[in-house]
C-alpha cells in the first residue's frame, strides 16, 4: 500500500508555516496573477521564492496555481512568469489553459505540468491527450467515481480532491457566476451564486450548494488506487482549518501505514458545510445553510425558563466548554450563541428526575448537557424544542493550532552525517545531508581560530559532539558524528557554535541552489497566416424535424436527446443522415461535452454500427479528439487554438469581452478554424450531482424570478442548467464580420422551429438589411461588453 502524499492549501506565508508544520508533503500557492482564487491574500514573486526555499528546507514539495483561462494579451506577459517560477524551483505548476501547456512545452519544457481539476479529465480519451502533451500529473474531477478511476491507465501521477468545498457543476464548465454577475470562476473572482437559495417545484432550498467533501474514512480504499496524491481544499480558510484538516489527516496516514484506521470529530469542529462522500462513493448530498455547520451533537430535549436541556448522541466524545460556540437549527430556521457559563453534563435518568448532578465519566451513554441562558439569548424568539444543535465554535482548536504553527517541525526530516576533523590546528566540519527525495548536498567550512594547548582545561570530544548535535530549528536529523580529534585540545566552545552555524547555513544555502533554474530568455512572436472572407453560419439542434427546415447554413451540429440506448442512438443518427443525404449542410454529431468512459464506450460502439452501414458522420467533441470543439472547451487565446491541430473548427469561450474577440481575431493563423457562438442558450453549468426533486420541465427559479432551463444530457446521469436569456450578438455580428471572424454558430437546441428563423435575420443583418429587432428584446450580449472584475 502506498501512502499518498498530502497536498494542503497555503493562502499566506503564515499558513505555509502552519502546513508544514501540521505535517503536508506539499503545498500548492498562487501568486497574484492567474490563480483560481484571486481574493485569496497570494504570493508575489519574492514572496514566492521565500516560501520555495522554506518549503524546500522541510522537504515539502511547492506547486504554483498558474490555472486560471489566459486572453490573448496576457501571453507574453504569463510566459515570463512562469520562466520566473522555473528559475526560483518550484516543484510544478497547475495549468488549466491548453494553450499554455503548448508554451511552457515550447519555451520552459522542464518545467513540470500538473493538469488543473478545471481541464475536466473525465475519461480515458482526455488523460491520453494530456500525457502526449508532456504533462506529469492530472488532477482529477471531484465527480470521478472510485470505480472510473480504477480503470484509468496512464504514466501520469493521478490527483484527487479528499476534503473541502465542492462545486455544483464540474469545475472549468461552470459560466453562472460569469453570466449572472461578471465574475468569472475560470478567471480565479467566483461570486458563489450556488451557495444561494433558488426555487424548485414551488420549494426554495440551496439546491446548488453540496455539502463539504471528506475522504477521511475512505484513506485506506484511496492508498489501494492509483493515487499519488490527495488534495485539500481551502486557500481561503481560516489558519484553524489549516492546521486541524492537515494534522488529522497527516495521523490518519500515518496509522495508515500500520493498517490501521482512524476516527476523528475534529475535521467537524472547522469549517464545513456538512460532510459528504461525495461522487467518489456515488453519493451526493446538498448543505441545509451556505456557513459553517459545525459538529452534530444532539437534540435540545427541554427549555425551562433560562436552561436548554440537550440529549447528547452516545458516539459524541466532544463535549461543548464555557466559551464554546453552538448553533442551533429547526427546519430552515438556526439561531447560534456563545456558551458564557460552564455547563453541566448529568445523565438523562438525573435530568428526569430532576437533579442537574454533574458527572465525571463523560463517556457514559444518556448523557443530557445543559446550558444556561444569557439576557441576550432569552429576547431572541427561535423556538428551541426539539431543534438539532451543533457545536460550530472550539476555543480549545485555537491553542492547539497555535502549538502547530510554533512547533517548528516537518513531516520528514533530512538526515545529516557530520564529520569533524582538524586541518593545521583549525577545526573542520563536513555535513552531508540526504533529502526526503534521496538526492545528496555536501558542505565544508574551516573555522579562522586554532586549536591550542590547554591552559587549565582541554574540550573534550563529548563537548564537541554536543556543541554539533545542536541544530538551531533547522528541520535535520543527525544520523552520525565522525569525530577525528582525541580530545586534547583546547578552543573556545562559541568557535565550535560559530562553525555549526556556517554549516547549517552553507548547506542550506545548498539545498536552495539544487532546486533553482538558470532563467532563459524568452522571445515570443505571433504570426497570423491564412484568412478566409467568406461568411458560414452553424446551427445547433436536437430535433429531427428542424432537420428539414434548415437552409442556408454549412454545418448542423446535431446533439441526441436524453436517451443512452444504443439501439435508440443509432436509429436517430440513422434518420438524420437520412433526412440531411442531399442537404446543402454538413451533419455533425454532438457528443456530450461531459462523458465519462462508459458512455464514450457507448458511444463509439454506435459510431462503429453506423460506419459499417455506411453512416459516416463528423464528431463535435471536447475530450482533444475531436474533429469540431464546442465552446466548452474554454478556448480563449490563440494559443490554444493552434495546439488543437486535428481540430477543423474550434468555438471561442462565450465568456470572452468585445476586446478579447479582437485580440484573437488579429493573432490566429487560420480565421476559418475559429467560429463563435452568437445566439441561443448559453449553458451554464454542468454538474453530475442533480437533484432529488422530479424536475420534469421545471427550471431553477432565482429570486427576481429569473428562470434558468434544467436539461438532461445524453446519458441521463448529468445536467445542464441553461441562462435565463439568450445570447444575442446581432448588433455586434457586422464589426466582428469586419475584423475577419468568418463562422458564427446559433444554438436552437429546445427551440420551437420558428427559431430556425434566426438563420435568416443574421445573414440580413451580414448583408446589411434592416430587420426588427424586437424578438431580440429579451436578450443578452453576456460578456461581450463587460468590463467586470475577473473579465
Amino acid at each position: 500500500m502506498k501512502i499518498p502524499e498530502l497536498l494542503a492549501p497555503v493562502g499566506s506565508m503564515e499558513h505555509l508555516r502552519i502546513a508544514i508544520n501540521a505535517g503536508a508533503s506539499s503545498v500548492y500557492l498562487s501568486g497574484k496573477n492567474y490563480g483560481a482564487r484571486k481574493f485569496a491574500q497570494n504570493f508575489t514573486l519574492d514572496e514566492i521564492h521565500e516560501a520555495v526555499k522554506i518549503a524546500h528546507l522541510h522537504n515539502v514539495r511547492v506547486y504554483v496555481t498558474v490555472n486560471t483561462l489566459i486572453k490573448e494579451h496576457e501571453l507574453e506577459s504569463v510566459l515570463n512568469y512562469l520562466n520566473e517560477l522555473y528559475a526560483i524551483g518550484v516543484d510544478a505548476v497547475l495549468i488549466q489553459d491548453l494553450g499554455l501547456i503548448e508554451l511552457i512545452n515550447r519555451h520552459i519544457p522542464k518545467l513540470k505540468i500538473h493538469a488543473s481539476t478545471q481541464l475536466t479529465c473525465e475519461n480515458q480519451r482526455k488523460i491520453d491527450y494530456l500525457e502526449s502533451k508532456n504533462v506529469k500529473r492530472v488532477v482529477l474531477p471531484r465527480e470521478m467515481r472510485k470505480e472510473e478511476i480504477e480503470t484509468l491507465k496512464t504514466n501520469m501521477e493521478l490527483e484527487i480532491f479528499a476534503h473541502g468545498a465542492l462545486c455544483y457543476s464540474y469545475s472549468g464548465q461552470c459560466l453562472m457566476s460569469s453570466f449572472k454577475g461578471g465574475r468569472s470562476g475560470n478567471r480565479g473572482t467566483c461570486a458563489q451564486p450556488c451557495r444561494q437559495k433558488y426555487k424548485l417545484n414551488g420549494k426554495k432550498d440551496y439546491y446548488l450548494s453540496p455539502k463539504d467533501l471528506c475522504l477521511y474514512d475512505e484513506l485506506k480504499e484511496i492508498a489501494e488506487l492509483n493515487i499519488k496524491c490527495i488534495k485539500i481544499e481551502g486557500r481561503m480558510r481560516s489558519k484553524e482549518y489549516l492546521g486541524i484538516v492537515i494534522s488529522e489527516y497527516r495521523k490518519a496516514l500515518n496509522k495508515l501505514k500500520s493498517n490501521k484506521t482512524s476516527k476523528t470529530e475534529m475535521l467537524n469542529l472547522v469549517f464545513n458545510r456538512g460532510f459528504t462522500k461525495g461522487q467518489f462513493a456515488n453519493t451526493y448530498q446538498r448543505s441545509i445553510r451556505p456557513g459553517h455547520l459545525g459538529l452534530k451533537i444532539g437534540k435540545v430535549i427541554d427549555v425551562k425558563n433560562s436552561q436548554i436541556a440537550i440529549k447528547v448522541n452516545d458516539t459524541i466524545k466532544t463535549i461543548p466548554e464555557k466559551g464554546d460556540g453552538i448553533l442551533f437549527i429547526k427546519k430552515s430556521d438556526d439561531y447560534g450563541m456563545e456558551i458564557s457559563q460552564n455547563p453541566i453534563v448529568t445523565t438523562l435518568n438525573h435530568f428526569n428526575k430532576n437533579k442537574f448532578k454533574q458527572i465525571k465519566d463523560l463517556t457514559r451513554p444518556n448523557k443530557v448537557l445543559i446550558i444556561k441562558k444569557v439576557r441576550q439569548n432569552k429576547k431572541n424568539n427561535f423556538k428551541l424544542e426539539t431543534s438539532d444543535v451543533y457545536l460550530t465554535k472550539r476555543n480549545s482548536l485555537t491553542k492547539l493550532v497555535k502549538e502547530i504553527e510554533n512547533k517548528g517541525s516537518s513531516f520528514v526530516k533530512s538526515k545529516l552525517i557530520l564529520t569533524f576533523s582538524l586541518k593545521n590546528k583549525y577545526p573542520q566540519l563536513k555535513g552531508r545531508l540526504t533529502l526526503a527525495n534521496h538526492k545528496e548536498v555536501t558542505c565544508e567550512v574551516t573555522g579562522t581560530v586554532k586549536f591550542e594547548t590547554p591552559l587549565k582545561r582541554n574540550v573534550t570530544q563529548e563537548t564537541i559532539e554536543k556543541q554539533l548535535s545542536k541544530l538551531d530549528n533547522y528541520p535535520f536529523q543527525i544520523t552520525q558524528i565522525n569525530m577525528n580529534y582525541d580530545g586534547n585540545l583546547f578552543i573556545p566552545i562559541k568557535e565550535i557554535n560559530k562553525l555549526r552555524r556556517e554549516l547549517l547555513e552553507g548547506l542550506e544555502a545548498e539545498i536552495h541552489k539544487l532546486y533553482e533554474n538558470k532563467k532563459e530568455k524568452i522571445t515570443f512572436k505571433q504570426n497570423p497566416q491564412n484568412r478566409s472572407e467568406e461568411i458560414l453560419l452553424s446551427y445547433y439542434t436536437n430535433n429531427l424535424d428542424d432537420l428539414e427546415l434548415i437552409k442556408g447554413v454549412e454545418r448542423v451540429y446535431l446533439e441526441i436527446p436524453p436517451n443512452n440506448s444504443i439501439n435508440f442512438m443509432v436509429n436517430f443518427l440513422k434518420k438524420a443522415f437520412e433526412i440531411t443525404y442531399a442537404k446543402n449542410y454538413d451533419l455533425i454529431w454532438k457528443w456530450p461535452d461531459i462523458a465519462h468512459d462508459d458512455l464514450i464506450k457507448s458511444l463509439n460502439k454506435v459510431r462503429g454500427i453506423l460506419n459499417k452501414m455506411g453512416y459516416k458522420l463528423k464528431i463535435m467533441s471536447n475530450d482533444f479528439k475531436g474533429d469540431y470543439g464546442p465552446y466548452s472547451m474554454n478556448i480563449t487565446n490563440t494559443e490554444s487554438i493552434n495546439s488543437l491541430k486535428n481540430y477543423e473548427l474550434l468555438t471561442i469561450s462565450p465568456e470572452l469581452r468585445k476586446m478579447d474577440y479582437e485580440g484573437i481575431i488579429k493573432n490566429c493563423k487560420d480565421n476559418s478554424k475559429i467560429e463563435l457562438l452568437v445566439q441561443g442558450s448559453v449553458e451554464l453549468m454542468k454538474t453530475r450531482y442533480g437533484f432529488k426533486e422530479n424536475i420534469g420541465s421545471e427550471s431553477l427559479i432565482e429570486n427576481n424570478n429569473d428562470k434558468y432551463p434544467i436539461k438532461y444530457n445524453l446519458s441521463g446521469e448529468e445536467l445542464i442548467i441553461f441562462n435565463n436569456e439568450d445570447l444575442s450578438l446581432i448588433d455586434e455580428i457586422e464589426h466582428l464580420a469586419s475584423i475577419g471572424y468568418v463562422n458564427f454558430s446559433i444554438d436552437g437546441r429546445y427551440k420551437n422551429k420558428d427559431y430556425i428563423k434566426m438563420i435568416d435575420l443574421y445573414k440580413d443583418v451580414l448583408n446589411s438589411h434592416e430587420i426588427n429587432k424586437e424578438i431580440f428584446r429579451n436578450s443578452t450580449k453576456g460578456n461581450y461588453s463587460s468590463n467586470a472584475l475577473g473579465k
